[in-house]
């Protein structure tokens, strides 16, 4: 087990502020930004070349079985979700020790804290209120099918915070993002 201290940890749901705030210190002071976000369609091609079955039903779906006909429940078992994880840390682990890396995704595994593998000082999850965060969501104009899931994310993410002992930070609207 490899600590990354060259990374700068940010987790948290769709719809925190996580991108707001990771690029806000990536540019302010000149360090890397991985996103999670962006590596989504390559994990989804990762986990289909290992025979992931939730990677397989996704892609055997149409647009109206996943948003529509799909529970949220079913939707996060396919969104790869905790399967992710440890790709990230892989992606991580790939990137050069310098400059920092301020990492951030609702994929970010909160068990890199418990296992040692990111530092608990360099970390932290944003979690914000169920009220914020359908706000945010309604606001960027997402779809309810991604909605349902989005929330249900904001649950699983807070619980799996909580139980891995995160350094968190409730996101209600009420702080500016300085």
């Amino acid at each position: 087990m490899q600590t990354l201290r060259h990374v700068l940890w940010i987790g948290g749901p769709p719809g925190a502020g996580k991108s707001s705030v990771a690029t806000r210190i990536a540019r302010r002071y000149g360090l890397r930004w991985y996103n999670a976000d962006t590596r989504t369609w390559q994990h989804r091609d990762r986990a289909l070349r290992a025979g992931n079955a939730a990677a397989r039903r996704w892609e055997a779906m149409t647009p109206q079985q996943r948003w529509v006909e799909s529970t949220p429940r079913q939707m996060l078992e396919m969104s790869l979700h905790r399967e992710r994880g440890p790709m990230v840390i892989d992606d991580l682990r790939a990137l050069p020790s310098s400059p920092l890396v301020v990492a951030e995704g609702s994929t970010l595994p909160a068990r890199a804290l418990s296992s040692g593998i990111a530092e608990r000082p360099r970390a932290v999850w944003l979690l914000p209120t169920r009220a914020f965060q359908q706000t945010t969501l309604t606001d960027r104009a997402v779809a309810p099918g991604p909605t349902a899931l989005h929330l249900l994310l904001g649950e699983t993410i807070e619980q799996e915070a909580r139980e891995h002992r995160a350094q968190t930070l409730t996101v209600d609207g009420s702080r500016s993002i300085d």
